[in-house]
């Protein structure tokens, strides 16, 4: 087998949203009898989006190593939608009620390839497998809400180890932690910088998760953790990427029994 270690990010590639943080800022607004416009919600959401990717870039940018940074990040960026739907007076009162409902367990669901492709996994003897995701501290409860903690050996939240996605560091503690050298493991994920060149500067393989878009899809947001190409939609991917479109491709790949594909396509929106 040509892995001993494969790690899997979480948002978007295990765990996708029942609603999105626009969905869910409008759904408490209406519990409080303030029904939002659709049309005045998406041009609101627009602005935060447009704020959280030009912070995600920022070369400086240490938010996601820190739990109350990732906190503040994620306050600022319903204070946005909030303010542009005029409610900057109350926006401290919506704040606490918006983010509880952002980091409940219940606020997620599996994809269905999620299981089949862990159980896989796990049957295969001397693997390793792990998480590695730009999150709070509040990630290991989710997972294990899920049911997710009798496939896992350990789980990286970077709110909770001090280091983000791509720095390599990051990537070293979970070879560490299995017993791996680099080019033994194995990163998958949905976020091209985060995840598939995070993993190749720490001498592992990554692997591109490109889910397919559902019909009627209209674009995607920014959401706890990464997405697609890192908020640049139609972003190309760099010659000699290989893509996977769903979870059940990978325990051939991890077996060595199939290659992933590589694939040239242009990338997929990174908004939900």
């Amino acid at each position: 087998m040509p892995y001993r270690l494969v790690c899997l990010d979480a948002g978007f590639t295990l765990l996708s949203p029942r609603r999105t943080l626009a969905a869910a800022l409008a759904g408490v607004l209406e519990e409080r009898g303030h029904p939002v416009d659709r049309g005045d919600l998406r041009r609101a959401w627009d602005v935060a989006d447009r704020w959280f990717w030009d912070e995600y870039h920022r070369p400086d940018n240490r938010t996601w190593g820190d739990d109350a940074l990732i906190e503040r990040t994620w306050r600022e960026y319903h204070s946005l939608m909030l303010r542009e739907l005029g409610f900057a007076d109350r926006e401290h009162e919506l704040l606490d009620a918006i983010l509880a409902s952002q980091y409940a367990a219940d606020a997620w669901e599996l994809y269905p390839d999620v299981e089949p492709a862990l159980g896989e996994l796990r049957r295969m003897p001397g693997l390793t497998i792990g998480v590695i995701s730009d999150w709070g501290s509040n990630l290991d409860g989710i997972l294990s809400e899920l049911g997710l903690g009798r496939y896992l050996d350990f789980v990286l939240a970077s709110g909770a180890v001090g280091l983000a996605k791509p720095d390599p560091a990051l990537f070293g503690l979970a070879l560490e932690r299995a017993g791996a050298a680099p080019s033994e493991g194995l990163m998958v994920g949905d976020s091209l910088r985060a995840d598939v060149e995070g993993a190749r500067s720490a001498g592992m393989h990554g692997v591109l998760l490109a889910r397919p878009r559902e019909d009627g899809e209209d674009g995607e947001e920014a959401e706890e953790g990464d997405g697609g190409t890192d908020g640049r939609p139609g972003a190309e991917l760099p010659p000699g990427t290989t893509v996977i479109a769903s979870l059940a491709e990978l325990p051939a790949v991890v077996a060595g029994t199939k290659g992933p594909r590589p694939d040239h396509r242009r990338g997929a929106p990174d908004l939900a």
